[in-house]
Protein backbone atom coordinates (compact mmCIF):
# COMPACT_ATOMS: atom_id res chain seq x y z
CA UNK A 1 0.00 0.00 0.00
CA UNK A 2 2.96 2.33 1.19
CA UNK A 3 4.59 1.56 -2.54
CA UNK A 4 1.55 2.15 -4.05
CA UNK A 5 1.16 5.59 -2.57
CA UNK A 6 4.37 6.89 -2.79
CA UNK A 7 4.20 5.77 -6.59
CA UNK A 8 0.99 7.68 -6.94
CA UNK A 9 2.94 10.96 -5.85
CA UNK A 10 5.51 10.51 -7.75
CA UNK A 11 3.82 9.54 -11.04
CA UNK A 12 1.40 12.94 -9.78
CA UNK A 13 4.76 14.95 -8.98
CA UNK A 14 5.79 14.17 -12.46
CA UNK A 15 2.53 15.06 -14.15
CA UNK A 16 2.65 18.41 -12.53
CA UNK A 17 6.22 19.30 -13.71
CA UNK A 18 5.79 18.19 -16.78
CA UNK A 19 2.32 20.48 -17.34
CA UNK A 20 4.03 23.41 -15.39
CA UNK A 21 7.26 22.93 -18.55
CA UNK A 22 4.72 22.57 -20.88
CA UNK A 23 3.14 25.83 -19.94
CA UNK A 24 6.33 27.67 -19.52
CA UNK A 25 6.93 26.42 -23.01
CA UNK A 26 3.63 27.81 -24.93
CA UNK A 27 3.82 30.97 -22.45
CA UNK A 28 7.81 31.93 -24.02
CA UNK A 29 6.28 32.21 -27.02
CA UNK A 30 3.06 34.35 -25.64
CA UNK A 31 4.46 36.64 -22.60
CA UNK A 32 8.19 36.40 -22.24
CA UNK A 33 9.77 40.03 -20.68
CA UNK A 34 13.22 39.71 -19.52
CA UNK A 35 14.04 40.51 -16.01
CA UNK A 36 14.86 44.36 -15.53
CA UNK A 37 17.21 45.47 -12.70
CA UNK A 38 18.60 48.79 -11.42
CA UNK A 39 20.12 50.75 -14.34
CA UNK A 40 23.74 51.35 -12.74
CA UNK A 41 24.49 54.55 -15.06
CA UNK A 42 21.16 56.42 -14.10
CA UNK A 43 19.88 56.91 -17.69
CA UNK A 44 16.57 55.11 -16.85
CA UNK A 45 15.22 53.76 -13.30
CA UNK A 46 16.15 50.02 -14.38
CA UNK A 47 16.75 48.30 -18.21
CA UNK A 48 16.76 44.44 -19.21
CA UNK A 49 18.60 41.82 -19.40
CA UNK A 50 19.37 41.30 -23.39
CA UNK A 51 17.42 38.28 -24.71
CA UNK A 52 14.22 37.44 -26.61
CA UNK A 53 11.23 39.06 -26.03
CA UNK A 54 7.29 37.98 -26.89
CA UNK A 55 4.36 39.75 -26.22
CA UNK A 56 1.02 38.84 -26.87
CA UNK A 57 -1.52 40.28 -24.18
CA UNK A 58 -1.92 43.34 -25.70
CA UNK A 59 -1.66 43.33 -29.07
CA UNK A 60 1.36 41.45 -30.62
CA UNK A 61 5.46 42.14 -30.32
CA UNK A 62 8.45 40.61 -30.74
CA UNK A 63 12.13 41.00 -30.97
CA UNK A 64 15.46 41.14 -28.73
CA UNK A 65 16.48 43.46 -26.19
CA UNK A 66 19.73 44.37 -27.25
CA UNK A 67 23.28 44.27 -25.26
CA UNK A 68 22.03 47.35 -23.24
CA UNK A 69 18.87 46.45 -22.00
CA UNK A 70 16.68 48.38 -24.16
CA UNK A 71 14.67 47.32 -27.58
CA UNK A 72 16.81 48.68 -29.92
CA UNK A 73 17.50 46.20 -33.43
CA UNK A 74 21.04 46.82 -33.26
CA UNK A 75 23.33 46.85 -30.59
CA UNK A 76 25.42 49.39 -28.57
CA UNK A 77 28.99 49.82 -27.83
CA UNK A 78 29.74 53.12 -25.52
CA UNK A 79 31.14 55.83 -27.73
CA UNK A 80 28.44 54.83 -30.46
CA UNK A 81 28.02 58.10 -32.07
CA UNK A 82 24.08 59.03 -31.58
CA UNK A 83 22.25 62.26 -32.80
CA UNK A 84 19.20 61.35 -31.32
CA UNK A 85 18.42 59.95 -28.32
CA UNK A 86 14.39 58.68 -28.06
CA UNK A 87 13.11 58.59 -23.77
CA UNK A 88 9.40 57.75 -23.15
CA UNK A 89 7.38 54.95 -21.42
CA UNK A 90 6.26 52.19 -22.76
CA UNK A 91 4.49 53.46 -25.80
CA UNK A 92 8.51 54.01 -26.76
CA UNK A 93 9.72 51.09 -25.16
CA UNK A 94 7.48 49.12 -27.71
CA UNK A 95 6.62 46.00 -26.86
CA UNK A 96 3.06 45.90 -28.15
CA UNK A 97 4.19 45.82 -31.66
CA UNK A 98 6.83 44.17 -33.57
CA UNK A 99 10.63 45.55 -33.00
CA UNK A 100 11.03 46.73 -36.60
CA UNK A 101 8.01 49.08 -35.66
CA UNK A 102 8.83 50.55 -32.78
CA UNK A 103 9.34 54.32 -32.71
CA UNK A 104 12.93 54.29 -32.73
CA UNK A 105 13.16 51.60 -35.48
CA UNK A 106 11.21 53.85 -37.94
CA UNK A 107 13.27 56.91 -36.93
CA UNK A 108 16.51 55.11 -38.14
CA UNK A 109 14.47 54.01 -41.29
CA UNK A 110 13.61 57.22 -42.02
CA UNK A 111 17.18 58.93 -41.50
CA UNK A 112 18.84 56.30 -43.33
CA UNK A 113 23.08 57.14 -43.03
CA UNK A 114 21.79 60.59 -42.10
CA UNK A 115 21.57 60.61 -38.42
CA UNK A 116 21.41 58.08 -35.79
CA UNK A 117 18.72 57.51 -33.16
CA UNK A 118 18.97 54.92 -30.31
CA UNK A 119 15.90 54.13 -27.91
CA UNK A 120 16.11 53.98 -24.21
CA UNK A 121 11.81 54.47 -24.21
CA UNK A 122 11.30 51.93 -20.81
CA UNK A 123 7.86 51.06 -18.73
CA UNK A 124 6.63 53.29 -16.17
CA UNK A 125 8.92 56.26 -17.65
CA UNK A 126 6.48 59.12 -17.99
CA UNK A 127 7.64 62.80 -18.81
CA UNK A 128 8.18 63.35 -15.17
CA UNK A 129 10.63 60.02 -15.15
CA UNK A 130 12.60 61.27 -18.21
CA UNK A 131 12.92 64.60 -17.07
CA UNK A 132 14.33 63.47 -13.53
CA UNK A 133 16.63 61.50 -15.46
CA UNK A 134 17.66 63.72 -18.34
CA UNK A 135 20.84 64.44 -16.53
CA UNK A 136 22.30 60.77 -16.18
CA UNK A 137 20.64 59.94 -20.13
CA UNK A 138 23.03 62.93 -21.95
CA UNK A 139 25.66 62.12 -20.04
CA UNK A 140 25.78 58.40 -20.81
CA UNK A 141 24.75 58.49 -24.53
CA UNK A 142 25.57 61.94 -25.60
CA UNK A 143 23.61 62.46 -27.98
CA UNK A 144 24.61 65.37 -30.60
CA UNK A 145 21.80 67.55 -31.63
CA UNK A 146 18.71 66.55 -30.10
CA UNK A 147 16.40 64.48 -26.92
CA UNK A 148 13.16 63.15 -27.92
CA UNK A 149 10.65 62.87 -24.79
CA UNK A 150 7.29 61.21 -25.28
CA UNK A 151 4.30 62.74 -23.48
CA UNK A 152 0.86 60.75 -23.35
CA UNK A 153 -0.50 62.98 -21.21
CA UNK A 154 -0.21 66.86 -20.14
CA UNK A 155 -1.76 66.43 -16.86
CA UNK A 156 0.24 66.25 -14.24
CA UNK A 157 0.17 66.57 -10.48
CA UNK A 158 1.82 69.79 -9.57
CA UNK A 159 3.84 68.24 -6.66
CA UNK A 160 4.88 65.30 -8.77
CA UNK A 161 6.39 67.84 -11.47
CA UNK A 162 7.60 69.48 -7.98
CA UNK A 163 9.36 66.27 -7.01
CA UNK A 164 10.81 65.18 -10.70
CA UNK A 165 12.07 69.31 -11.01
CA UNK A 166 13.77 68.69 -7.54
CA UNK A 167 14.66 64.83 -8.37
CA UNK A 168 12.97 63.62 -5.04
CA UNK A 169 10.62 61.97 -7.43
CA UNK A 170 10.64 58.27 -5.91
CA UNK A 171 12.56 55.66 -8.01
CA UNK A 172 10.84 52.38 -9.63
CA UNK A 173 11.95 49.76 -7.60
CA UNK A 174 13.37 46.32 -9.61
CA UNK A 175 12.48 43.05 -7.36
CA UNK A 176 15.62 41.03 -8.46
CA UNK A 177 18.04 38.58 -7.05
CA UNK A 178 18.66 35.26 -6.14
CA UNK A 179 15.51 33.09 -6.37
CA UNK A 180 13.45 35.90 -7.21
CA UNK A 181 15.09 36.65 -10.68
CA UNK A 182 15.07 32.58 -11.14
CA UNK A 183 11.23 32.86 -10.62
CA UNK A 184 10.37 35.90 -12.84
CA UNK A 185 12.55 33.55 -15.79
CA UNK A 186 9.90 31.35 -15.56
CA UNK A 187 7.07 32.78 -18.30
CA UNK A 188 4.41 31.18 -17.16
CA UNK A 189 4.91 32.76 -13.54
CA UNK A 190 5.65 36.02 -14.96
CA UNK A 191 2.46 35.97 -16.62
CA UNK A 192 0.16 35.04 -13.63
CA UNK A 193 2.31 37.51 -11.39
CA UNK A 194 1.52 40.11 -14.01
CA UNK A 195 -2.07 39.23 -14.46
CA UNK A 196 -3.47 38.81 -11.00
CA UNK A 197 -0.74 40.10 -8.26
CA UNK A 198 1.17 42.87 -9.68
CA UNK A 199 0.43 46.04 -7.82
CA UNK A 200 0.33 49.49 -8.60
CA UNK A 201 3.26 51.70 -7.30
CA UNK A 202 2.12 54.62 -5.96
CA UNK A 203 5.21 57.03 -7.18
CA UNK A 204 5.08 55.56 -10.54
CA UNK A 205 1.15 56.06 -10.79
CA UNK A 206 1.30 59.72 -9.68
CA UNK A 207 4.29 60.46 -12.61
CA UNK A 208 1.42 58.86 -15.35
CA UNK A 209 -0.84 61.72 -14.86
CA UNK A 210 -4.13 62.95 -12.86
CA UNK A 211 -7.45 62.86 -13.92
CA UNK A 212 -8.72 65.00 -11.33
CA UNK A 213 -8.93 68.86 -12.29
CA UNK A 214 -6.04 71.03 -10.78
CA UNK A 215 -5.62 74.61 -9.54
CA UNK A 216 -4.66 76.39 -12.94
CA UNK A 217 -2.10 78.56 -11.10
CA UNK A 218 -0.25 75.99 -9.11
CA UNK A 219 -0.25 73.77 -12.41
CA UNK A 220 1.71 76.60 -14.47
CA UNK A 221 3.46 77.60 -11.59
CA UNK A 222 5.40 74.20 -11.36
CA UNK A 223 5.12 72.91 -14.93
CA UNK A 224 7.31 76.30 -15.71
CA UNK A 225 9.81 74.90 -12.91
CA UNK A 226 10.16 71.61 -14.53
CA UNK A 227 10.13 72.86 -18.18
CA UNK A 228 13.28 75.41 -17.08
CA UNK A 229 14.94 72.66 -15.71
CA UNK A 230 14.17 70.09 -19.11
CA UNK A 231 15.89 73.37 -20.88
CA UNK A 232 18.71 73.99 -18.66
CA UNK A 233 20.18 70.41 -18.62
CA UNK A 234 19.59 70.05 -22.63
CA UNK A 235 21.16 73.52 -22.73
CA UNK A 236 23.90 71.76 -21.16
CA UNK A 237 24.61 69.03 -22.95
CA UNK A 238 24.45 70.95 -26.06
CA UNK A 239 21.17 69.22 -27.72
CA UNK A 240 17.34 70.47 -28.77
CA UNK A 241 14.95 68.94 -26.23
CA UNK A 242 11.61 68.01 -28.68
CA UNK A 243 8.76 67.12 -26.43
CA UNK A 244 6.35 65.11 -28.44
CA UNK A 245 2.82 65.09 -27.24
CA UNK A 246 1.07 62.04 -28.62
CA UNK A 247 -2.68 61.87 -26.89
CA UNK A 248 -5.43 59.04 -27.50
CA UNK A 249 -8.19 59.17 -29.75
CA UNK A 250 -11.05 57.96 -30.34
CA UNK A 251 -14.54 58.40 -31.99
CA UNK A 252 -16.78 60.48 -30.76
CA UNK A 253 -20.43 61.07 -32.15
CA UNK A 254 -20.82 64.25 -31.51
CA UNK A 255 -17.64 66.13 -32.48
CA UNK A 256 -16.29 62.98 -34.80
CA UNK A 257 -13.27 62.63 -32.74
CA UNK A 258 -12.39 63.04 -28.94
CA UNK A 259 -8.68 63.86 -28.28
CA UNK A 260 -7.55 63.19 -24.83
CA UNK A 261 -6.11 66.30 -24.03
CA UNK A 262 -7.31 69.51 -21.92
CA UNK A 263 -7.05 72.71 -23.94
CA UNK A 264 -6.11 74.78 -21.17
CA UNK A 265 -2.98 72.53 -20.46
CA UNK A 266 -2.03 72.52 -23.89
CA UNK A 267 -2.46 76.00 -24.23
CA UNK A 268 -0.23 76.43 -21.29
CA UNK A 269 2.42 73.58 -22.01
CA UNK A 270 3.05 75.05 -25.45
CA UNK A 271 3.41 78.50 -23.74
CA UNK A 272 6.05 77.60 -21.34
CA UNK A 273 7.62 75.36 -24.03
CA UNK A 274 8.48 78.53 -25.99
CA UNK A 275 9.13 80.40 -23.29
CA UNK A 276 12.20 78.05 -22.11
CA UNK A 277 13.74 77.41 -25.94
CA UNK A 278 11.94 73.72 -25.71
CA UNK A 279 9.61 72.72 -28.78
CA UNK A 280 6.71 71.24 -28.30
CA UNK A 281 5.54 68.89 -30.72
CA UNK A 282 1.56 68.58 -30.85
CA UNK A 283 0.12 65.04 -32.48
CA UNK A 284 -3.44 66.06 -31.47
CA UNK A 285 -4.11 66.63 -35.25
CA UNK A 286 -2.30 63.86 -36.93
CA UNK A 287 -3.64 60.89 -34.29
CA UNK A 288 -7.26 63.11 -34.91
CA UNK A 289 -6.48 62.94 -38.74
CA UNK A 290 -6.32 58.98 -38.78
CA UNK A 291 -9.14 58.58 -37.59
CA UNK A 292 -11.34 60.90 -38.91
CA UNK A 293 -9.72 60.25 -42.55
CA UNK A 294 -8.45 57.19 -42.51
CA UNK A 295 -10.90 55.54 -40.43
CA UNK A 296 -7.70 53.77 -38.07
CA UNK A 297 -6.94 54.36 -34.89
CA UNK A 298 -3.35 55.05 -33.73
CA UNK A 299 -3.75 53.28 -30.15
CA UNK A 300 -5.31 49.58 -29.34
CA UNK A 301 -4.91 46.55 -30.69
CA UNK A 302 -6.82 43.54 -32.37
CA UNK A 303 -6.90 41.73 -28.86
CA UNK A 304 -7.74 44.88 -26.90
CA UNK A 305 -10.72 47.93 -26.99
CA UNK A 306 -10.58 49.54 -29.76
CA UNK A 307 -8.67 53.13 -29.48
CA UNK A 308 -7.68 52.03 -25.52
CA UNK A 309 -4.41 51.53 -24.27
CA UNK A 310 -0.74 51.57 -25.91
CA UNK A 311 0.03 53.42 -29.43
CA UNK A 312 -0.09 50.72 -32.24
CA UNK A 313 1.99 50.29 -35.24
CA UNK A 314 -0.04 53.14 -36.50
CA UNK A 315 0.48 55.30 -33.66
CA UNK A 316 4.16 54.52 -33.71
CA UNK A 317 4.59 55.59 -37.50
CA UNK A 318 2.54 59.24 -37.07
CA UNK A 319 4.59 59.64 -34.04
CA UNK A 320 8.27 59.16 -35.92
CA UNK A 321 7.06 60.80 -39.21
CA UNK A 322 6.33 63.92 -37.27
CA UNK A 323 9.64 64.13 -35.41
CA UNK A 324 11.64 63.19 -38.50
CA UNK A 325 9.47 66.11 -40.10
CA UNK A 326 10.24 68.32 -37.05
CA UNK A 327 14.10 68.09 -37.20
CA UNK A 328 14.20 68.17 -41.00
CA UNK A 329 12.24 71.15 -40.85
CA UNK A 330 14.50 72.60 -37.89
CA UNK A 331 17.15 72.04 -40.47
CA UNK A 332 15.40 73.89 -43.14
CA UNK A 333 15.64 70.58 -45.27
CA UNK A 334 11.71 69.84 -44.56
Amino acid sequence: MNKQICSWIIKCALAGITAFALLCLATAFYFNTPVHYTNPDGATEYKYEPGLWFHGTEGFGYGRVNNDGFNNLEDYTAGDKIDVLLMGSSHMEGFCVPQKNSAGAVLNRLFGVEKSVYNIGMAGHTFLYCAKRLDKALEAYKPTEYVVMELATLSYDPAAMDAATDGSLPDIPSHTGGLLTALQKLPFLRLMYTKYMKGTNEAVAAAAGTTEPVSPEEYEKSLSRLLQKVAAVSGEHGVKAILAFTPAVRPEAESGVFVDARPEERACFERLCAENGLIFLDLSGKNAAAVTEDGRLPFGFANTAPGEGHINSLGLEIFADAVYERIRAGEGTA
